[in-house]
């Protein structure tokens, strides 16, 4: 196997067959379905690819985030990105909830909890 490594000693990149320009030899680990699975969590240490499951928590902590992010994007924004003719129909229950629940969705990659949203913004 042939990989090129980023600037921790972690793969970036790799062919198992076939050539990769200024990649290293690595032999393939022997679990190569894990290997296929958690790639970005091998690292080249002692001439060969070794599994880093701090790493790959970090890793998935990350994607989390990211999925997180995305959801916000399109459930919160599209509502809070609204003009200010749209916050004047609001009550002050409506906007103290929406403030709450845009909030809660600021937070949301720290508490990993998706806030629920108004009943009435449905």
């Amino acid at each position: 196997m042939k990989a090129i490594l980023d600037d921790k000693g972690f793969i970036a990149s790799f062919a198992l067959e076939g050539e990769i320009t200024d990649g290293i030899e690595l032999p393939t680990p022997e679990d190569i379905d894990h290997f296929l699975a958690h790639w970005q969590s091998y690292r080249s240490k002692d001439g060969k690819a070794l599994f880093d499951e701090e790493q790959d928590d970090a890793l998935a902590v990350e994607s989390e985030k990211q999925t997180l992010r995305q959801r916000r994007q399109t459930e919160c924004f599209a509502f809070v990105n609204r003009g200010q003719l749209w916050y004047a129909t609001l009550s002050v229950k409506q906007l103290a909830e929406l403030t709450a629940w845009y909030t809660a969705w600021l937070k949301v990659t720290e508490t990993k909890t998706i806030p629920e949203r108004p009943a009435w913004l449905e």
